[in-house]
């Protein structure tokens, strides 16, 4: 009886007080969590390396600690790098051809529907539009060669170490 109660002491003392905490630590990245979209995931994953980064640094008991964190704010750069999606080279490529206009035409054959003619300034002759194009493809295709890296680099660093991550 007397190890029930114990437990029960426990739990009231420590382990109410620490949800508590938990709870307005982490209710404004779960308010603003959706389903749809890996986003969210990269937020929650940022939210967490964040937590045990500071903690690691603050309270960290084991020898590689320190390192330890490190090794979490490479992780949480990377998830910041991923989460704020700007790897876009297009200032090069408005710089280039000038800045797009957008212009939505409806289509002529009586549909309800419209087309989308991205304008630049700069693109003169149909040589130009086919440059331009391919400008634009290079650049998407650096885009996403560079999203691409830094999730795999993420991911492998927490593939190495995540299971060292303890204290």
């Amino acid at each position: 009886m007397r190890y029930f109660f114990k437990k029960i002491y426990d739990f009231i003392r420590y382990d109410v007080p620490k949800g508590i905490a938990n709870l307005w630590i982490w209710f404004p990245v779960i308010w603003q969590d959706r389903w749809w979209d890996s986003y969210y995931i990269y937020a929650l994953l940022h939210k967490k390396l964040s937590l045990m980064e500071k903690n690691f640094l603050k309270y960290g008991h084991h020898v590689g600690a320190e390192k330890d964190a490190h090794k979490m704010k490479v992780c949480r750069l990377l998830l910041e790098r991923i989460i704020k999606d700007d790897y876009s080279p297009m200032t090069v490529h408005e710089i280039k051809w000038g800045e797009a206009e957008l212009n939505w035409d409806k289509l002529e054959d009586g549909s309800e529907y419209y087309s989308l003619n991205i304008i630049h300034p700069k693109v003169i002759t149909v040589e130009d539009k086919e440059k331009e194009r391919k400008d634009f493809k290079r650049a998407m295709d650096q885009e996403e060669y560079l999203k691409k890296q830094d999730i795999e680099y993420l991911f492998h660093m927490m593939k190495r170490h995540i299971r060292g991550w303890w204290d």
